[in-house]
Formats: structure tokens, C-alpha cells, sequence
């Protein structure tokens, strides 16, 4: 029986330690390409959704900001600021993203 401190004593030395599994659910090296293609539209989900939250953000701060100058007794000064504030953090968030994204891609194309 290895105890764990025996094994991390074996993983520090540089020592391979074969894991068994006994149960079907647990973690197995082999994917199926569907599993691959599942992460990838699930991933183009999230950054579509994320994208559209940002553009309703912005779409928000606007409409409140139209009300405000036609009917000003209708919205409240503070809401208006509030929005605003949430699409504008929102904004630069998305565009460092952006960014990290861009930087990460030329650096990938310079290691050739």
C-alpha cells in the first residue's frame, strides 16, 4: 500500500507513479473527437453570449441616457450613472481581452 506522503516522495524524485482506475466515470486519457467538438461550440457559445451581454450593456446605458434628456422625471440621475458605469467596465473588458487575445496570436506566429 503507498501512503501519501510515499507518493509524493516518489513524484519529488522524478519517479513515475502509474495511477489505476477502478471505475468507468473516472478520469481516462482517451477523449473522442465529439467531447473535442462539444468544448470548442461551447466555448464559441460563451464568447457569442459574452459579446451580446457587453453590446446589451452598452444598448441599456444608451436607451436610459435617451429617456433621461426626453423625460427626465421618469429616470433617476443615479440608474442612468449606474449603467453607464456597467457598460463602460464592461467595454474595457472586453477590449483587454481583446487585446491579450491579439498579443497572444503574434506571439504564436513569431516562434516559427
Amino acid at each position: 500500500m503507498i501512503t501519501r506522503d510515499a507518493l509524493f516522495f516518489d513524484i519529488a524524485k522524478g519517479h513515475n507513479v502509474s495511477l489505476k482506475t477502478t471505475d468507468a466515470n473516472h478520469y481516462s486519457e482517451k477523449i473522442s473527437p465529439n467531447e473535442g467538438e462539444e468544448v470548442a461550440e461551447s466555448f464559441k457559445d460563451m464568447f457569442n453570449g459574452s459579446i451580446k451581454k457587453v453590446n446589451d450593456l452598452q444598448v441599456d446605458s444608451e436607451e436610459l441616457t435617451r429617456k433621461m434628456i426626453y423625460e427626465p422625471e421618469s429616470v433617476d440621475v443615479h440608474t442612468v450613472m449606474i449603467a453607464a458605469q456597467k457598460a463602460e467596465v464592461a467595454l474595457t473588458f472586453a477590449k483587454s481581452i481583446r487585446d491579450e487575445a491579439i498579443k497572444a496570436y503574434r506571439e504564436l506566429m513569431n516562434l516559427r
